[in-house]
């Protein structure tokens, strides 16, 4: 038989030629496949705490902070929980589950909590709240939120941030200061 000529190999012969090449590559599939079991099996590396994305972190002294750090702070660190903005009925699921787990909050407690989160890192829909809401999470005067919600229910829904900053007679910087509070549906 010529071997040097592939076109003569027999069928035995060229499956035994590439048995070789098979076998490195189910090896390598197999220590690929242990490498990632035992990679996911390993406990992660704790994360450096980060300042929240969403808005820089408010003084330590702000009205709330103090009862903020006492309930919220006890079990993990605050940074944890305010990595991302919330509305209003989200903060309250956070609060709830906390307690579920064990948090001591009193009825007092929860509401300076939830003034707090809000005012720091709430996030409103510009579109459904109410001026009161409007003041709180952005941080508006109660004239401006009330221009706002009565331009509104006027004019209809806001588009985005330029048709909300065309509302006459606000603070057009403090607006500015509470957009990343905002959302538009």
């Amino acid at each position: 038989m010529n071997v040097s000529n592939p076109r003569h190999r027999t069928s035995h012969e060229t499956a035994k030629r590439g048995a070789a090449p098979r076998a490195a590559c189910w090896a390598l599939a197999g220590l690929l496949a242990a490498t990632v079991v035992a990679v996911a099996q390993e406990p992660a590396a704790p994360a450096a705490p980060q300042a929240p994305a969403a808005a820089a972190p408010p003084p330590s002294d702000g009205k709330g902070a103090a009862t903020f750090a006492r309930v919220c702070s006890t079990c993990h660190d605050g940074a944890r929980i305010l990595s991302n903005r919330r509305s209003k009925s989200q903060w309250t699921e956070v609060i709830e589950k906390m307690m579920e787990r064990g948090a001591q909050v009193t009825d007092e407690d929860f509401d300076e909590v939830m003034d707090y989160l809000l005012r720091n890192y709430g996030r409103i829909n510009v579109n459904r709240a109410t001026a009161e809401d409007l003041a709180i999470v952005v941080g508006l005067s109660d004239k401006d939120a009330g221009a706002i919600v009565q331009h509104r229910d006027g004019q209809g829904d806001f588009a985005d941030f330029d048709a909300l900053a065309k509302v006459p007679g606000i603070d057009l910087e403090k607006l500015k200061l509470g957009r990343e509070a905002i959302t538009f549906q």
